[in-house]
């Protein structure tokens, strides 16, 4: 009895709100969940279809998904009433690959489009299914924020996905690409004709001579997975861009040079997986195209291959990068002595340095790192001991006043002069 009680009581509360704030509260909810407030009372059994955010995924459905998923979507979005707008849709997952599936599809974005859709997510879909659909979406003039994730063929992993003619994205801000395949001039083409376009999400395979361009993003996440021993060059040239989040996994592989024209940024975060010997003088060049950031975060992943410790930063004392903006450093690398003799290098030429964290991470040791003698020891972290009794981690704040700055400095120096006369 006291379950039902409160149960009534919930509702009458409930019943007291306006539907306006009723359908913004619902619209926090996935779709196929908020669906289930129809039930409630005859009040609510409409209100979720006004909901201007939907998200229908198909791997959420009760079965069969192909009925429950079209059912919904007449509901809530083919039956819309014109009068209420539709700001947010999400798709993923329905069951694609059917002429019948790219029709529904197809209804879904055309309705959308006349509803004042502002962001749009889809997921799942195969490049062949996408193709037809796509012009439709490049039409929808109203679109504040586009993510496209997984365009890709089975069996097609070179397959690039073509960018229709005639755009009209005129209010664009916020662009996704992830797990696709783009040519990088028809990339380039599209980038030059959303004219609003300030924050962009790339997730691509590596290509030979990768360059990007715009003159409006001030907002870059640029991954590049699989297939990178085919990336040779990677040139940005965005002379707006604030913020740069760079990421080369598995290995730089014949990645000769990064070159950035970014006079505006203002923070950085780098992660380069597996590096050899002959990238260092890659990280150098890139080192010294961002060495005007306030805030930078590298995590440089050497490579297993190397039978000895190599030097992966700061390959050359000539082209030590000064940051005289420097506020922030978060490193993460494997500190033997050559990389912790090439942090100091770069810390004495960074006036206004504020923090720095230092974290260590040794190679992975597997079978092939045994073969190849490779020691423990030759990894160890030349790190000083922190408060903690180690040497894995070191955190500073408030080094930028001068005594404290200085302390910091000699406790350094110290720590890797002793440390290279010993193994001297």
């Amino acid at each position: 009895m006291a379950n039902s009680s409160t149960d009534s009581d919930l509702i009458d509360r409930l019943s007291n709100l306006p539907d306006a704030l009723l359908i913004t509260i619902i619209s926090f909810l996935p779709t196929h969940i908020a669906a289930r407030t129809s039930v409630l009372c005859r009040r609510f059994r409409h209100l979720w279809e006004a909901s201007p955010s939907l998200a229908l995924n198909s791997y959420e459905l009760p079965r069969p998904r192909s009925k429950t998923f079209i059912a919904m979507a007449k509901r809530a979005l083919l039956g819309r009433n014109p009068s209420l707008p539709l700001h947010s849709l999400s798709l993923e997952a329905y069951d694609y690959g059917s002429q019948n599936a790219i029709a529904i599809v197809s209804s879904l974005i055309a309705k959308a489009r006349s509803l004042d859709l502002h962001h749009l997510t889809m997921k799942g879909f195969w490049l062949s299914d996408f193709l037809p659909i796509l012009p439709i979406v490049f039409t929808i003039n109203s679109l504040r924020r586009l993510s496209l994730y997984g365009f890709r063929t089975p069996g097609q992993y070179t397959q690039k996905l073509n960018f229709p003619s005639g755009i009209n994205l005129t209010f664009l801000r916020s662009l996704s690409l992830q797990w696709i395949g783009a040519d990088v001039a028809d990339l380039n083409k599209l980038l030059s004709e959303l004219c609003s376009l300030e924050d962009l999400h790339l997730h691509i395979r590596g290509t030979p001579g990768f360059t990007l361009s715009s003159q409006t993003i001030r907002k870059l996440k640029l991954i590049f997975t699989e297939s990178t021993q085919k990336l040779d060059i990677v040139g940005l040239s965005l002379p707006l861009l604030e913020s740069l989040h760079l990421e080369i996994r598995y290995c730089l592989g014949n990645l000769s040079h990064i070159r950035a024209k970014v006079p505006l940024l203002t923070k950085a975060v780098i992660k380069l997986g597996y590096i050899r010997e002959k990238n260092a003088s890659t990280v150098d060049g890139l080192l010294n195209c961002i060495s005007h950031v306030e805030e930078l975060s590298l995590d440089l992943d050497e490579s297993t291959f190397e039978e000895h410790p190599i030097p992966i930063l700061l390959e050359s004392r000539k082209d030590v990068p000064k940051f005289s903006n420097l506020k922030h450093l978060d490193m993460t690398l494997c500190f033997h002595e050559h990389n912790l003799a090439a942090v100091i290098m770069m810390l004495h030429i960074c006036p206004l340095l504020e923090s720095l964290k230092l974290v260590h991470e040794i190679p992975e040791f597997t079978g092939l790192a045994t073969e190849r003698k490779r020691k423990r020891e030759h990894f160890a972290s030349k790190l000083p001991r922190n408060a903690d009794g180690n040497n894995r981690y070191a955190y500073y704040r408030n080094i930028h006043l001068e005594e404290d700055h200085t302390e910091f400095m000699k406790l350094l120096s110290k720590t890797c002069t002793s440390k290279r006369q010993a193994h001297n």
